[in-house]
């Protein structure tokens, strides 16, 4: 079988250029409209590959995927991965005159590829043709994130020289870690971005102060320049003030079948079964508690989302590997929100990470 490419695979992929209308779920200025189509991809990512042959023989893929800054203006998307079989490092372009990406890369072995290709018309949906040479097999890329954008697929097809159509070789799906498959809203309950207004998922910190960021690129560039965003953040928090909050929108959680195979997803409310009529309604074992979601709220809404949020964060750091910056998460909490339920989470996790 010719070698199949896995998009994922690649280390350092860098998307610039400008790219169709940005996508309409994607409101912050900051982001320039050309990458808004895969700003959904910023975070860590967690799933497999697996070839439709033998769906047995799979194996792990693990995705980092950050914004890239130049003189302080995002103009691109880097990505790091792990697991991947071809593709070591690449870029994605978009020319404007030709309408067209261009993802040049090389493969583990040095050896260059080159891939072209659009997205369609919903602006989703990208697909990419290796440029190969009169009589080679071909190989098609095809990469989309599903309804509610805490997962996305990499269809990896290739067609044979004397075959008329392509034939798809094997999937890779990834889940974005920190969500569940059941609570697609989870991103819009996470504080935003002091740099591009995303979900954010890490801290950082200036002259005593935390501010919330939502990759190690946005982390990098406040560092090179605090003063500039801590300003920024001000500004934003003075005109937020002046106007009132628009409320979450929770996604639907529709699942539009992108994982079909590749992981198990949770039974709908029509699949369970139904509940006899007269019966007592079941006690809820405490079992069934989350280890790291609080029993209780503090009294002020207000401070209750910012502690469950900063808790989020500090827990996401954890569940990365980040240990001292987890602890200093959690040791902020302590410090702020001393009395609520958020508090004692985050003090049982100090104690824990400090043993």
């Amino acid at each position: 079988m010719a070698r199949g490419i896995g998009v994922l695979g690649l280390l350092g992929i860098v998307l610039v250029g400008i790219a169709p209308a940005r996508a309409a779920d994607s409101e912050d200025a900051d982001v320039p409209p050309s990458l808004a189509p895969f700003e959904y991809l910023i975070g860590a990512w967690k799933g497999a590959g697996v070839p439709l042959a033998n769906r047995v023989k799979g194996w792990e893929e693990k995705h980092m995927w950050a914004w890239k800054f130049v003189k302080g203006v995002p103009v691109g998307m880097t990505a790091t991965l792990e697991g991947d079989k071809t593709i070591a490092k690449g870029q994605l372009t978009y020319d404007d005159a030709k309408k067209q990406y261009t993802l040049e890369g090389t493969d583990s072995a040095g050896k260059p590829r080159t891939f072209v290709g659009t997205l369609d018309k919903t602006g989703k949906r990208l697909t990419l043709d290796l440029v190969g040479k009169a009589g080679e097999a071909k190989e098609q890329i095809v990469m989309f994130p599903n309804a509610d954008k805490i997962r996305y697929t990499i269809w990896v097809s290739q067609k044979e020289a004397d075959s008329p159509q392509f034939k798809r070789v094997y999937d890779i799906g990834v889940t974005k870690e920190g969500e569940s498959f059941a609570a697609g809203a989870a991103a819009a309950n996470l504080p935003k971005c002091i740099l591009t207004g995303g979900s954010a998922t890490l801290t950082v910190s200036y002259q005593g102060k935390s501010y919330p960021v939502c990759c190690t690129g946005c982390r990098d560039e406040f560092n090179e320049n605090p003063e500039k965003y801590v300003k920024k953040a001000a500004l934003r928090a003075e005109q937020e003030a002046k106007s009132p909050s628009k409320p979450a929108v929770a996604s639907s959680g529709k699942d539009d079948g992108a994982f079909e195979g590749l992981v198990d997803t949770p039974k709908k409310k029509k699949d369970m079964p139904k509940k006899k009529a007269g019966s007592a309604p079941k006690a809820k074992s405490t079992a069934d508690e989350p280890a790291d979601e609080p029993a209780a709220k503090p009294a002020d809404d207000k401070a209750a989302a910012k502690a469950a949020s900063d808790l989020k964060i500090a827990q996401n750091l954890e569940k990365a590997g980040k240990t001292a910056a987890a602890l200093k998460s959690y040791q902020d909490i302590v410090k702020k929100y001393s009395d609520s339920p958020q508090a004692k989470v985050a003090a049982a996790r100090i104690k824990a990470l400090s043993n």
